[in-house]
């Protein structure tokens, strides 16, 4: 019920915005800050007084108030170094890789350094799209010397306990090199509750239970970077982070059986684990100019990552008798992966670019998972398909990509990767595979004026090999067990798509995009029969399609009498479709949501000096299709944060905020079936609400 109240407010909000969007949206009188942002074909300037309003203290500040731009890593669905790189450059050149994120260099960089902000929104030649419809690209003035920024934080969590965070860095030159010393260090003390009640399959509650789940988690993350002027044609950098964490958590939970009215105490349950990890992680990156029109790009890449959860008892007690059994989890992997990229670029002239070059990656898992259980008098492993593996994946690739400005209105991108892999298995399952996968690309860029711009685009995209999927994994809590699928192959994609984007003033932005996807070897759960029984496995199930439309606006809200507030908008809608591959009928891709919906306010008091906003989430219900199982996830009344900041004491920006306002939770429902989903006979249900609570949150940050 609240899911339609839901979907009804959002359409009613969103036709009251498009109302009064489609009024900002026509051509009027200039705004009187016109000066603090210059056009030209393609890019559009902002000044740094143009975000005086938005009290920015670092350049992430300044960036995410730019209209109709959207800050991107990379798209790590995708496989290839290609991918990875964000939409974000820094004085032209793009500044960080998988190492450290977009967010964390910008982070890094105060207001006063940042000379301009340029949005580039076609391609051009002197601009290195990567795939991207639109760039940033931060401007810093000359001389900037040591600077440096902080942000301290303390958040109280729904249980009460206080989580410290400090993210701070500092940089200086030492002569044509500048070094900059990161850190990002805290924990957090959240508290997951849950209610859940069972039903046999003639819908008549048979338990009912609730459990309380303490969580403490803790890391240190230093970081470091290097930015080395050679000399008038050569650059390094280099860059290198670590993460070192430790996640805990104390579980108790408590059954009651039920019949009619009466409860009566069933079992108790308790957990208690300490899991750690760590990642480490560096890129080198060399350029160099031949000539004024060539010039050579070398990266290196390197990244381990390990993780052990355990061994953890998941204990179940009588409420008389005391201890009856536990199930002991023990599991931990260990990820690697070493990539060189190396690419030349030519600009033979203003209106053509081209680059040509070729990556290689080796990626790996070793994962190791052991299950037994304690009856009070004996110890018995529990033995599962796929348990303890490696996969090994060795992929090259060669690739070409042209940037063509035809006119001043029109430019072309087109490309072509050629890639070459091969997926070794070893240990509990053994297997090795060999794949080729040509993935061209093509994008029209047309600008009618210099309010409005049209992408056409097409390509084909391969996935990410996800190695989780490999190998088997168990929920305990919820008893399910995932067994490992050595024959899982990546999703390949054709995508045709297009998007309008119109500007309105200086601060406004609207765009829409609609894309259709055909998707070969889409990903599902498919089931695996053993000698010890049948499981749920990742696979893929067959070929599949999605019609999607996303719209984005930024818009001011003068014309409702709110000034200095501006309203960022996403709403998207997702039509997929497959074949269920048990029962042969069409369904929605497992896991997507139909409709999801984005809002993000700000409003500013410049005199007073003070600005307050929220920012709200929300998604449609969401279906899950397992072999013997479904799930129906609804995420309630969505996600609402509102916080209030000022700037009026020591040049330090203080912010108070609250998280999860509405505090309704997740519901999820499980729906079991007599064997096979295609049966249609069910053996039970179970509902579940699953929250984390509200978080409040004080923070101070500046520059220096």
């Amino acid at each position: 019920m609240r899911g339609t109240f839901m979907n009804g407010v959002a359409g009613v909000f969103i036709g009251t915005l498009a109302s009064t969007a489609a009024g900002a949206m026509q051509d009027g009188p200039a705004s009187n800050n016109t000066v603090q942002v210059q056009r030209q074909a393609g890019v559009a300037a902002y000044q740094p007084t143009y975000f005086t309003d938005f009290a920015p203290v670092t350049a992430l500040d300044m960036v995410s108030r730019v209209p109709g731009f959207g800050l991107s890593n990379g798209d790590t669905s995708r496989r290839g170094l290609g991918d990875s790189f964000g939409n974000l450059l820094i004085n032209g050149r793009r500044p960080s890789n998988k190492s450290l994120s977009l967010q964390t260099v910008l982070q890094r960089i105060p207001v006063d350094d940042v000379e301009r902000i340029e949005l580039i929104q076609e391609a051009l030649p002197q601009y290195d799209m990567r795939g991207h419809s639109r760039l940033v690209n931060v401007v810093l003035r000359e001389g900037a010397g040591v600077s440096g920024s902080w942000d301290a934080r303390l958040q109280v969590s729904d249980s009460g306990r206080l989580g410290p965070r400090l993210i701070a860095s500092y940089s200086r030159p030492v002569g044509p090199t500048e070094m900059t010393f990161g850190i990002d260090t805290g924990m957090s003390g959240n508290r997951a509750q849950r209610r859940e009640s069972r039903h046999d399959a003639n819908g008549v509650e048979f338990s009912r239970g609730s459990d309380n789940d303490q969580r403490q988690y803790e890391e240190f993350a230093p970081s470091w970077s290097m930015n080395w002027d050679i000399d008038d044609n050569s650059r390094l950098r280099m860059d290198a982070r670590a993460n070192i964490w430790t996640w805990t958590r104390v579980r108790h939970a408590a059954y009651d059986s039920v019949a009619g009215n009466t409860l009566t105490p069933q079992r108790l349950e308790h957990n208690e684990t300490e899991n750690h990890g760590s990642l480490y992680s560096g890129t080198l990156s060399y350029q160099r100019d031949l000539t004024d029109q060539i010039s050579i790009e070398t990266m290196l890449l390197a990244t381990r990552d390990r993780w052990e959860d355990g061994p953890e008892a998941y204990e179940n007690y009588d409420p008389v008798a005391g201890f009856t059994d536990s199930v002991i989890v023990s599991a931990g992997a260990e990820m690697e992966e070493t990539a060189i990229r190396q690419t030349l670029s030519w600009d033979p002239n203003e209106r053509h670019s081209l680059e040509i070059g070729g990556e290689h990656a080796i990626n790996s898992r070793d994962t190791h998972l052991a299950l037994s259980e304690n009856d009070g008098v004996t110890i018995t492993p529990i033995n599962l398909p796929v348990a303890e593996t490696r996969v090994e994946e060795s992929r090259s690739e060669v690739f070409a990509n042209h940037v063509w400005q035809i006119n001043d209105r029109v430019s072309l991108e087109s490309g072509l990767r050629y890639e070459f892999s091969e997926i070794a298995q070893t240990g509990d399952a053994q297997q090795t595979r060999s794949f080729t996968y040509p993935k061209p690309s093509v994008t029209l860029n047309y600008r009618s004026d210099d309010r409005n711009r049209f992408r056409f685009t097409g390509r084909r995209d391969v996935d990410q090999l996800e190695f989780g999927k490999f190998a088997s994994s168990v929920d305990v809590t919820d008893n399910n067990s995932t067994l490992g699928n050595p024959d899982y192959v990546p999703q390949r994609t054709w995508t045709l798509e297009g998007e309008w984007e119109r500007r309105f003033g200086d601060a406004g932005s609207f765009s829409l995009q609609i894309g259709y996807d055909w998707v070969e070897d889409l990903d599902g759960w498919v089931s695996i029969v053993t000698p010890t029984g049948v499981f749920d496995a990742p696979g893929n199930i067959g070929d599949g399609t999605n019609l999607r439309v996303t719209g984005n606006m930024t818009t001011p809200l003068d014309s409702l009498g709110l000034n200095n507030a501006v309203l960022d908008i996403f709403l998207e809608w997702y039509n997929t479709n497959v074949e269920d591959p048990l029962t042969g009928e069409d369904r929605h891709w497992s896991g997507y949501r139909e409709w999801e919906l984005s809002l993000d306010f700000r409003q500013t008091f410049p005199q007073s000096q003070m600005a307050w906003g929220w920012d709200y989430h929300w998604i449609t219900d969401g279906e899950v299709f397992r072999s013997r199982e479904y799930q129906l996830h609804d995420n309630t009344d969505g996600d609402l944060d509102i916080y209030v900041e000022t700037t009026r004491f020591f040049g330090v920006t203080l912010r108070a905020q609250v998280d999860g306002v509405f505090n309704t939770g997740d519901d999820r429902q499980r729906v079991f079936y007599d064997g096979s989903r295609a049966s249609g006979i069910i053996n039970g249900t179970d509902y579940r609400n699953f929250t984390m609570g509200q978080t409040y949150q004080i923070s101070a940050r500046s520059t220096f």
